[in-house]
């Protein structure tokens, strides 16, 4: 991002000027003052809809998200018509030595803000004197597993800096958060909420919510800055710019949502990736160039996923992810993807099924086959293609659009390591525990998945000079 050139999301209810409040009937007036207060960022106002869960993600200040948050359970406490009762809210974080430690300061902040005055604030708890409603506070390191289902009574679950907290603790709560109750024959239930920062790529909250989310839930993605966040604070993006200056990674995973990087020894930087999501390399010259499509092939139809890439210049222009097709079917894929031009290369992994490659040779494509383990252009420096192709990735110049950057796609890209072998080579970690060497395994830390996505952008990038016509 450029200094100066910062988007800013818009008031759901703008500002208007005294003139135009002026010209408002007393009623008016007072119905816009509170309408006014009691707005949030524009991407939480989905929030005061039901949702057994509502997560949200950002860097420091996006989307406003403990601020809209704290402002929606006060707003809930004081008009228990959005439950269809008086609401009972734990307010927790992994960590909480005091009360000075929780979300009690801000709640209080918002109680004043929005002007409400039936609240009764104590050093432990702050409750609604008119309704009942709520609020408590606790650290999860405090409760032992059997003390956490103790929490069915609560309406909703509130948890901060929730990157944090561990998938066995996701676990429970999501199965002991879960009353439910009638309210004019209107069927309601609790609710968990968690806001926070990524701290890698696949945080347990991230397993656990936003990696699969079902339909009925809420994940709110706020981008960074001002950009879903209408008052975002001028002294914050002094601030990000005094470091993004001083230390780039940081400034980007404090204020722009980038996860740190999880592994010492990654081919690439979480960061590095999510940077080719950036629109200033959305440019004309960068969708000029070469058109190929990486295709990366599962070896049976019941197997990994069959990827295909297809990248025009430095853009990945889509992607097209199956499982379970025959040869045929993914050589139509394929053929589709690349519009019946045969003048487009096909570099595939020769690995994968032989079928496909023999097939699309015979309806007359440009087909390429990479070795994986085969020798590489520059064996001085790489033990083989795979690595190879990994490293000379030009990812530095390469525009991804967000929403083909998806966690899997992150994950193949910035948590691939390598070493160097005994010939002093770089060489990638095995996918699996097959290899000679075992020291790390990607299918060991993924969940037995194998990296296709990733594969299939490599591929599509490949510009192996020692190419080996199929």
């Amino acid at each position: 991002m450029i200094k100066g050139t910062y988007k800013r999301a818009e008031l759901v209810i703008p500002k208007i000027s005294k003139e135009q409040f002026l010209s408002l009937t007393p009623e008016k007036q007072t119905q816009y003052l509170q309408l006014y207060k009691e707005q949030v960022a524009p991407k939480f106002e989905i929030w005061r809809n039901p949702a057994p869960v509502k997560i949200a993600y950002g860097g420091r200040g996006a989307g406003a998200k403990s601020e809209s948050t704290a402002s929606l359970l006060i707003q809930f406490a004081e008009h228990p018509d959005y439950f269809g009762d008086n609401i009972k809210v734990i307010c927790l974080r992994s960590v909480q030595k005091s009360i000075k430690d929780s979300s009690y300061s801000l709640l209080c902040r918002k109680i004043e803000q929005l002007g409400y005055t039936d609240f009764e604030i104590t050093q432990n708890y702050i409750r609604n004197k008119t309704n009942g409603s709520y609020f408590t506070f606790n650290g999860l390191n405090d409760f032992t597993s059997s003390q956490l289902k103790s929490l069915d009574a609560y309406t909703i679950a509130f948890v901060e800096e929730a990157d944090g907290i561990s998938l066995e603790t996701w676990d429970t709560l999501e199965a002991t958060i879960r009353k439910e109750w009638n309210y004019n024959g209107v069927k309601h239930q609790a609710e968990i909420w968690a806001v926070y920062n990524p701290n890698t790529t696949n945080d347990p909250i991230t397993q656990k919510f936003v990696s699969n989310p079902r339909k009925n839930w809420i994940i709110t993605k706020c981008e960074p800055l001002a950009e879903d966040n209408p008052f975002y604070p001028e002294n914050l993006l002094e601030k990000y710019e005094a470091l993004l200056e001083r230390d780039p990674d940081e400034a980007k995973h404090i204020y722009l949502g980038y996860p740190r990087n999880k592994q010492t020894n990654s081919v690439w930087l979480v960061s590095d990736v999510l940077d080719c999501t950036d629109e200033n390399r959305n440019t004309k010259e960068a969708q000029e160039g070469a058109i190929s499509i990486g295709l990366d092939i599962a070896r049976s139809p019941t197997g990994d996923k069959t990827v295909a890439t297809l990248r025009k210049g430095y853009t990945v222009q889509e992607i097209k992810a199956v499982r379970g097709y025959n040869t045929q079917d993914v050589a139509g894929m394929v053929q589709e993807l690349a519009q019946y031009d045969k003048t487009i290369t096909i570099i595939c992994d020769q690995g994968g099924n032989v079928g496909v490659l023999d097939l699309l040779l015979e309806w007359g494509y440009n087909v390429i086959a990479v070795p994986f383990g085969g020798r590489p252009d520059e064996p001085n420096i790489y033990a083989n293609c795979a690595t190879e192709m990994m490293f000379e990735l030009p990812l530095k110049q390469m525009y991804i659009p967000k929403e083909l950057l998806t966690q899997e796609l992150l994950e193949d890209l910035s948590e691939r390591m390598y070493y160097y072998n005994s010939k002093g080579q770089k060489q990638l970690e095995p996918k699996d525990n097959r290899s000679e060497v075992a020291k790390s395994c990607f299918k060991n830390r993924h969940n037995g998945r194998s990296p296709d996505t990733g594969d299939s952008v490599c591929l599509a990038f490949y510009n192996r000079r020692n190419d080996m016509c199929y």
